[in-house]
This record gives structure tokens, C-alpha cells and sequence, in this order.
């Protein structure tokens, strides 16, 4: 990843402060410099980003008077945070933040991200001198950057040729304030798209008595690959790899998805969570098991058996060697 350029404004709607900068940040030093990158980083990685489009909006006619040298880097960054500066008091969005504006290059591709950061609060010390005696304190910080996604953080990004947007940002009261402040329309987020999936699969595996212990992991399989071949995720694809050889059952979780507006979806720069290459099995009798999931789906490694009684077996095959962990 290469940081272009950036520009910091500082927003304070509990205060009423609107303090923007009239010139982009030189080159940051290099203790400054990876923490930035590592949001950066961690923005483009997230499960939580969500496609949108534009709707009629002066974001994006501001984007694109930038692009056509119409209006500088410097004004057109002015123009968001103050609008999102405005917005958020009309909805009573009252905390300290930065508005961080950045153009990056990833992978030879141009985006521009524009980060509402939210401050947080950690303690400090501080020295004080009181009649010849020294009195050291505590000092509450309430402008800390961190370098981790937060929950009050609002993100975009906005590649730079196509003009695709992206947003993360959680809930405020029910309501996605950036959407409304951007006047775009985004869709279900990877971590919510996944989670609706897993919801409908289970259901419908219990609806025609089919072995979640089997259509589960093979939900995360068809998932985790799509996202190694960069292929988007198919409601149908992914319906025809879990439910082998069970039309009806397809057919349901199709229908499923579609009506949730999930039944297509790009992976871009999504890297699976280590939960979402394994299953996690416990027995009745407190046994826990954690198995990934392509071992799962494979009975040369992995079968479960029902007895003569009933009862459920689980064999695990192909093991050199045993550890304690």
C-alpha cells in the first residue's frame, strides 16, 4: 500500500469545533507513519466494509470535480468533513473526532478513503509542583488516535477510476448516519451476508432433516473458496456445493437470499477469519472438538458413525501424532 497524500481536519461536534487544515500533511514521520498505514491496512481487510451506490448525491459530484481538476485536494476534502461535521449534529452524533482524508495506492489501483476517526479516551500522567513538593497525577486524554477499527469509526472508499464506494460503519440509534450523510445506498456487509447464509442454511438443513454437521462446514468451504479464487458470492453456487443432490433445499436458499438482497456478492480484499476455516463441534458429554472444515468434508480423515443404539461416533483418521496444546 502507498499513502499519496492525506489531509487531517478536527471535528468536535460535542464542542461545536470544526478545525480544518488549508494543506495536506507532509511526509509523515516513521513513528507516525505506521500507525496511519496500519488503519489503512486494516480498513481494506475488513468483513465490514459494504458496497454502496451514489444516489443523487454532492459527495460524489464533489469526488468528481476533484477527479476532473475542477476542485483541489485540499478544498475537496474541506467540503466532506464539513458536511459530515453538519450531519452528525443534526443527529446528535456528539463526539470528539478527525476527519482523515487520503489517497492510496493499492495493488496499482487508486482509491481515496475518507475516515470520520473517532478519539478515544486513556489516562496519562502528568507532574505538578505544588509548594516544593512534587505531585504527580492522573490526566484523562480524550483525542487519542488508535490505529484498531472502532465502533464509532465511519469509513469510505471510493476507487478512484469506477468511483465504486464502499462504507463501514456501525448502527447509531438504528440508523446508518453515513449513508444518510452521503446519500448512498449500501448493501449487507461479507460479515453480515455470511451470517445470513449460515442463519438460512442451518434453517433449511433442519427443515429437510439433512446433517448440519455436514451442510455447515460445507458452507464455509464453498465460502472460504470463492474467496481464494476471488469469485463473487453466489447464492446459487454456494446453494449447489451445501445442498448436493437436493433441489428443494437449493431452491429455498436461492429464494432466501434474494429476498435479503444477499444472493450476489463481491470479495475483494476479504481474508477469512480463522473461524470461518474451522468448525467448532461439542458433544453431549463435554467433548470439544475444533476440525477445518475441508478435513470435515473429507470421510478419509473425519467420519461420524451412528451405532447400532444410536448413539453418535466420531472417528478421526490419519493421525501421526497427538499433542497436548
Amino acid at each position: 500500500m502507498e499513502l499519496i497524500r492525506c489531509i487531517l481536519h478536527i471535528m468536535d461536534t460535542a464542542q461545536n469545533l470544526f478545525a480544518p487544515s488549508e494543506v495536506p500533511m507532509e511526509k509523515l514521520n516513521e513513528e507516525i507513519e505506521p500507525i496511519l498505514m496500519s488503519k489503512l491496512k486494516r480498513i481494506f481487510k475488513s468483513q465490514n466494509k459494504r458496497q454502496a451506490t451514489f444516489d443523487n448525491s454532492d459527495i460524489e459530484k464533489w469526488i468528481f470535480d476533484y477527479k476532473t481538476t475542477e476542485a483541489t485536494f485540499e478544498e475537496t476534502s474541506k467540503r466532506i468533513a464539513q458536511r459530515i461535521f453538519e450531519e452528525k449534529r443534526k443527529y446528535n452524533v456528539f463526539h470528539s473526532s478527525d476527519f482523515i482524508f487520503c489517497e492510496v495506492k493499492v495493488d496499482d489501483i487508486r482509491y481515496l478513503v475518507g475516515i470520520d476517526n473517532a478519539n478515544t479516551q486513556k489516562l496519562t500522567h502528568v507532574i505538578h509542583t505544588n509548594s516544593g513538593k512534587v505531585e504527580n497525577e492522573f490526566l484523562l486524554h480524550k483525542a487519542l488516535f488508535s490505529e484498531s477499527l472502532l465502533k464509532d469509526d465511519r469509513i469510505f472508499i471510493i476507487e478512484y477510476a469506477t468511483s465504486a464506494l464502499q462504507l463501514i460503519e456501525t448502527p447509531y440509534h438504528n440508523t446508518y448516519v453515513f449513508e444518510e450523510i452521503l446519500q448512498c445506498k449500501a448493501k449487507q456487509s461479507y460479515k453480515e451476508t455470511l451470517k445470513i447464509m449460515s442463519e438460512s442454511a442451518e434453517v433449511i438443513s433442519e427443515r429437510y432433516n439433512l446433517n448440519a454437521l455436514e451442510t455447515m462446514p460445507a458452507l464455509k468451504s464453498a465460502v472460504v473458496e470463492c474467496i481464494k479464487e476471488e469469485d463473487a458470492l453466489q447464492a446459487e453456487e454456494i446453494a449447489q456445493q451445501v445442498f448436493r443432490g437436493h433441489t428443494l433445499a437449493q431452491q429455498d436458499f436461492v429464494r432466501d437470499m434474494k429476498s435479503q438482497g444477499v444472493d450476489s456478492m463481491s470479495v475483494e480484499n476479504i481474508r477469512p477469519a480463522k473461524s470461518e476455516k474451522t468448525e467448532k463441534i461439542r458433544t453431549d458429554s463435554g467433548i470439544e472438538l475444533t476440525i477445518p472444515v475441508d478435513l470435515l468434508n473429507s470421510k478419509n480423515d473425519v467420519e461420524f458413525i451412528t451405532e447400532d443404539d444410536g448413539k453418535l461416533s466420531i472417528r478421526l483418521k490419519n493421525i501421526h501424532s497427538i499433542r497436548r496444546k
